[in-house]
C-alpha cells in the first residue's frame, strides 16, 4: 500500500536532493490523464525536481523545440512536440522543416486520413507564431515533416545516428579497474554509441503561451513496447500524450537520436537514423520504402545467456550479429466465406487452425530458409554489428534479394541463403493507437 506522505520525515526521505521549496500539493490527487492539456512536468513526480545536467540540456536544446496544433474546421485535431532540423534562406526569407509525429495529422488514432482544411500552428521558442504547411508524412513510422517560413534564421538540431553493437566474445572482458568497459567496441565516428542503461531525456514543448520546455530524464532500455512497429527503441522517461509525442529524445550531449511516441509505461521513439533513411529514399524516389522482412529480430548481445553459451560454443570467434527471435509466417486463409491474413510463429502451428481451404506464400525469412535461433552475421557483402545497421541495409536493398551469411547453432552450420527483401503494402502498415482519457492517481502536483 502506498504511503500518503503526510509524516514530514517520510516525506523528506523520498524527495530528490535537488527539491527546492515552492508551492506544491501533496497527494495522493487524482488527474485527467491523456487529455490535451496534460503536462508531464508539473504532476509527473520524476520531471519534478530536475537536477542541473537535465535542465543544461533541456535548455541547450530549446531553440530548436518547437510545440505544433493541428486544427480542422476551425477545432483543435492535435497536438505535438517537434523539431527543427534544417534552416535555409531563399531571397531573404527562411524556411525551415519540422519533424514531428504524423499522428498531429490524422482524423482519428484509427485514421490514416488527412482532414482536406488542415491547418498547422507552430510555436516556436519566443513564442511567436507560425503557420504550418505539411510537406511529407509517412503513417508506417507514423512522421512527418512540416514547413515553416520566418524572417530570421532558426536553431537546427544536431542529429545524430546510433550505434548500437556490443560484443559478446568473452575474450573482450576487461579489468573494469583499467577503465574499460567489457563490452564496448569502438565506436563509429560518425554515431553514437547507445548502451543499455545509458541516460536519455524526452524533450517537448506546451502549446499555450508561454510556450514552456519541459523534459522527463531516463535510461535506454533493451525492452521492446507492444507497438507494431518492431523498428522502436524505448527509454523510461515518462512524458504525457499530446506535449511528448513527436519531440526530440536526446543524448547525454544534447544531440537528437530519436522521435518519441507515447506508451503507458514508458516512451518508444523512432531512432533518427529510420527517420532519416525515409527522408532520404522519399528524395531520391519520390515515395516511402518500407522494407518487410517477416522476421522479429533484436541484437545477438540481447539473447537469453543460454543461446548465447550455444552460439559461443560452435562460433567462438563471432563477436557481433543479429539474432532472429521469430521468422512470420503470413497465411491468407479463407475462413467463414472471408479471406483473412494471419501470422504464425511455426509451421506446426497450422494443425491447431480449422477450416482451412487455402494458403498462399510465405515470409521473405521463411522463403530464405531462415528460422528462429539464427544468428545473421552478413548481409549483402557486409558485416552485421548490429540490428540498426541491418535496417540500413535492407532498405537499401528493398524489392532485391541479397546474400546473407547465416550461423545454425543448434547445427553448427554457416549458411549462405538468398533474402528477397520485400517491401510492406500500403494496407498492412503498422498501427499506432493511442490511449483513452482516464483519471489516474498523482503523488503530488506543482
Amino acid at each position: 500500500m502506498e504511503l500518503k506522505c503526510r509524516d514530514p520525515e517520510q516525506r523528506m526521505a523520498r524527495l530528490s536532493p535537488w527539491k527546492r521549496g515552492r508551492s506544491e500539493s501533496w497527494g495522493p490527487y487524482q488527474i485527467c490523464c491523456h487529455s490535451f492539456w496534460e503536462k508531464f512536468d508539473t504532476n509527473t513526480d520524476a520531471n519534478i525536481d530536475l537536477d542541473l545536467d537535465i535542465k543544461k540540456l533541456a535548455l541547450k536544446v530549446s531553440p530548436f523545440v518547437v510545440s505544433l496544433v493541428s486544427l480542422a474546421a476551425g477545432k483543435p485535431l492535435f497536438m505535438a512536440s517537434g523539431t527543427i532540423t534544417k534552416s535555409e534562406e531563399v531571397n531573404g526569407t527562411y524556411f525551415s522543416s519540422i519533424l514531428t509525429s504524423a499522428s498531429l495529422l490524422r482524423t482519428s488514432a484509427e485514421s490514416d486520413a488527412i482532414p482536406d482544411d488542415i491547418k498547422v500552428n507552430v510555436h516556436i521558442r519566443d513564442g511567436t507564431l507560425c503557420e504550418g504547411q505539411v510537406l511529407a508524412y509517412d503513417w508506417h513510422y507514423n512522421i512527418a515533416w512540416i514547413k515553416i517560413k520566418s524572417d530570421a534564421p532558426l536553431a537546427t538540431a544536431s542529429l545524430r545516428l546510433l550505434d548500437d553493437s556490443m560484443s559478446v566474445v568473452p575474450s573482450g572482458i576487461q579489468d573494469k579497474e583499467l577503465g574499460s568497459d567489457c563490452f564496448q567496441l569502438h565506436p563509429h565516428s560518425d554515431f553514437f554509441k547507445l548502451c543499455p542503461g545509458d541516460m536519455v531525456v524526452a524533450v517537448g514543448r506546451y502549446f499555450q503561451p508561454p510556450d514552456e520546455i519541459m523534459a522527463a530524464p531516463g535510461r535506454f532500455s533493451l525492452d521492446c513496447c507492444d507497438f507494431d512497429c518492431k523498428e522502436l527503441l524505448w527509454g523510461n522517461c515518462k512524458i504525457s500524450e499530446v506535449c511528448g509525442i513527436g519531440g526530440p529524445l536526446i543524448n547525454r550531449h544534447g544531440e537528437v537520436i530519436g522521435v518519441n511516441f507515447y506508451d503507458r509505461l514508458c516512451t518508444p521513439f523512432l531512432p533518427i537514423s529510420i527517420a532519416s533513411k525515409c527522408l532520404e529514399h522519399l528524395k531520391k524516389y519520390r515515395r516511402f520504402c518500407r522494407p518487410l522482412l517477416g522476421m522479429e529480430i533484436t541484437n545477438l548481445y540481447a539473447a537469453s545467456l543460454g543461446k548465447l553459451d550455444r552460439i559461443n560454443l560452435k562460433f567462438p570467434n563471432e563477436s557481433n550479429g543479429v539474432f532472429v527471435e521469430k521468422v512470420r509466417y503470413p497465411l491468407h486463409m479463407i475462413l467463414d466465406g472471408s479471406v483473412t491474413e494471419i501470422f504464425l510463429e511455426s509451421h506446426a502451428s497450422l494443425q491447431n487452425l480449422p477450416n482451412i481451404n487455402q494458403v498462399i506464400g510465405g515470409s521473405p525469412a521463411e522463403c530464405a530458409g531462415i528460422l528462429s535461433g539464427d544468428v545473421i552475421v552478413q548481409c549483402a557483402g557486409n558485416f552485421v554489428q548490429s540490428v540498426l545497421e541491418f535496417y540500413g541495409i535492407s532498405w537499401d536493398k528493398c524489392g532485391e534479394s541479397v546474400e546473407v551469411v547465416v550461423l545454425r547453432s543448434r547445427t553448427g552450420d554457416r549458411l549462405n541463403l538468398t533474402l528477397k527483401v520485400g517491401e510492406t503494402s500500403s494496407d498492412k502498415i503498422n498501427r499506432w493507437p493511442l490511449p483513452e482519457r482516464c483519471r489516474v492517481d498523482v503523488k503530488r502536483v506543482r
